[in-house]
């Protein structure tokens, strides 16, 4: 599962693992990517909501937050 749950995470890219499943699905082109992603790995979903922050399964993910601005605070 944890090869599959990875491979599914690169596809998507570090922006996009840091986010909800809920969220991912409000955006058209990343939800079409989701769903063709998850098409051959249906439980990606179900997994992500427990791994997504969790570095052991999820390396691709940043552990900032997502749209945070580090040169604001430079």
């Amino acid at each position: 599962l944890c090869k599959k749950y990875s491979e599914v995470n690169k596809a998507l890219g570090a922006t996009g693992v840091g986010h909800t499943s809920a969220k991912l699905q409000e955006c058209p082109d990343m939800k079409k990517l989701l769903n063709k992603l998850t098409a051959n790995f249906p439980w990606w979903e179900d997994l992500h909501g427990f791994w997504r922050t969790n570095p052991s399964y999820n390396t691709v993910f940043s552990t900032s937050n997502p749209g945070e601005d580090f040169t604001a605070s430079a």
